[in-house]
């Protein structure tokens, strides 16, 4: 998903004022230094964003403040679908036959990284937090139709939750990927957003926090006490990368370990110490206006726009081949069993666009922000740039770190009208509402919309199949009418992991978060 976040050192500054002069920019002279004495103790991942040393899991949203997340903390559950669930905190589940009820039976063996016994005392607390706080997390999911949920705690390792109203997607709204906080350390706090006792996190998660150094590295050691035993790795590294080609020289020479790579980086990998794992997130990756900017409140600007925009041009310069893409065109992804094509995809068509442009009361110049560093976004963006240049439309482009892109369209800030994203969401559609929905979490493009309000709130709460379904592709065609999002693309992510390193299918490479649980990685 998408979404903005929140998120230690004498001697490894020292270290690094020695032999920052030996090594090239974008690779920690720490982590080399580390390799050199110990190269079996220590996994460096090469980041493109910085998560911050706000970590908690109520308002944490974008994808490496997640994957720092699941290194800290722990879910009940993984959910990628009701035949494949991982338990973790919760043994097992039971979901009631009228779908009102959800019951967690705890595991009674896990144990918070300072030693304090984990209970159900934990899950309400954060549950509640969720609920309380209006821009968390999974608030969507636990609100039902302005409701809250009731929450029970039957003994200390029993929970229940009691929906207000019929969820048709309980299990996995009720407890997958919420990573749970500890009462014991926040329970006197009044929020757990930009909270100081969040740079020192206690989990239960397989490593814990050692150091963070601000738009450098990420130090985490091993949980010896992490309840699925302790990882074969002692030391994790989340290397901030500000230099790509750098950071790919070093994953080349074994310097770093794993690294996101860009389909042009495919075949520079053949035959060396790199395995290339490429596969499926059910993302969806995506243009959208920003309606805080006055600029583009016409909607004939914005179809005019959509209209000139070429995809197939942005995806085939992004990703160099069909292998690795397919063009998008609903904001749910081909793989949902509610997707729908039957909707206005706005193909290319500059007559249209013109026309478009003809009815807009002005034509501004229009200002397109994307990730800097993320190879895609930067060809969609020119891409994009000169198919409006082609209807007459001056843009600009606009490179932002993904911390301040976000900050920003969190704040309602008018600096860029348009910007690039993409967003994991999950199985179930109801999901996508805090992407649209007015006032919600992660609508960052500011849309306010009643009718597609109330279809995503009849959605959630549909007991009837067939209608269900219309109900999210009728939500997929009104969306679609709006001019607000235009979907690029549904692609394959490609991680590059040196020879050395095992375990990375039993790790499980998922969506957003990377691995599933780093703990089973090991060195050769």
């Amino acid at each position: 998903m998408n979404s903005v976040l929140r998120y230690f050192g004498k001697f490894f500054l020292a270290v690094i004022a020695t032999l920052a002069l030996l090594f090239f920019q974008g690779v920690p002279a720490a982590a080399r230094a580390r390799q050199d004495t110990a190269p079996r103790d220590t996994f460096i991942y090469g980041i493109e964003g910085d998560p911050g040393d706000d970590i908690n899991t109520i308002t944490v949203g974008d994808r490496y403040g997640l994957t720092l997340e699941r290194l800290l903390y722990s879910p009940l559950y993984n959910y990628y679908g009701p035949n494949d669930i991982t338990y973790l905190l919760a043994e097992r589940v039971e979901v009631s036959n009228d779908n009102l009820t959800v019951t967690f039976h705890l595991r009674k063996d896990v144990r918070w990284s300072d030693g304090v016994p984990f209970t159900a005392d934990d899950v309400i607390f954060t549950f509640e937090h969720i609920i309380k706080a209006e821009y968390s997390n999974g608030r969507d999911g636990f609100v039902i139709a302005g409701k809250p949920v009731r929450l029970v705690k039957r003994d200390d390792y029993t929970v229940e939750i009691h929906y207000p109203v019929f969820v048709a997607n309980a299990l996995e709204t009720a407890g997958a990927e919420h990573f749970i906080m500890p009462k014991h350390i926040y329970e006197n706090d009044a929020t757990l957003d930009n909270n100081p006792k969040n740079r020192n996190p206690v989990g239960t998660g397989p490593y814990t926090l050692q150091e963070y150094v601000a738009g450098q590295y990420i130090r985490l050691t091993a949980n010896d006490a992490y309840f699925l035993g302790k990882p074969k790795i002692p030391t994790v590294i989340f290397q901030i990368v500000s230099d790509l080609n750098s950071a790919k020289l070093a994953l080349q020479k074994g310097e770093i370990h794993a690294l996101v790579l860009a389909n042009s980086d495919a075949d520079s990998f053949k035959n060396t110490n790199v395995t290339i794992y490429a596969y499926p997130e059910d993302r969806v990756g995506y243009l959208s206006f920003n309606l805080a900017s006055n600029r583009v409140q016409d909607i004939n600007l914005r179809k005019a726009v959509f209209f000139a925009l070429n995809r197939e041009e942005m995806n085939i310069g992004a990703y160099l081949s069909p292998d690795f893409y397919v063009n998008a065109y609903s904001f749910l992804p081909y793989s949902s069993a509610f997707f729908t094509d039957n909707i206005e995809k706005y193909e290319q068509d500059t007559t249209k666009a013109r026309q478009y442009l003809l009815q807009a009361a002005s034509v501004p110049t229009l200002r397109i922000a994307y990730t800097a560093n993320n190879v895609q976004q930067e060809v969609q963006a020119m891409v994009a740039q000169q198919n409006l240049r082609a209807i007459g439309v001056n843009v600009e482009l606009l490179a932002l770190d993904s911390t301040s892109l976000y900050n920003k369209l969190g704040e309602s800030s008018g600096e860029f009208e348009i910007y690039l994203g993409g967003y994991i969401m999950g199985i179930d559609p109801s999901n996508y509402a805090t992407l649209f929905v007015s006032d919600s979490a992660y609508n960052y493009g500011h849309l306010a919309d009643k009718t597609l309000d109330d279809l995503f709130t009849a959605g959630s709460i549909e007991t009837n199949p067939a209608r269900r379904l219309q109900i999210y592709q009728d939500a997929q065609r009104r969306l679609a009418d709006l001019a607000f999002q235009y979907p690029i693309v549904t692609n394959k992510r490609l991680l590059g992991v040196t020879n050395n390193v095992g375990g990375v299918e039993d790790a499980r490479l998922i969506p957003i978060y990377t691995f599933e649980d780093m703990s089973k990685l090991y060195f050769k």
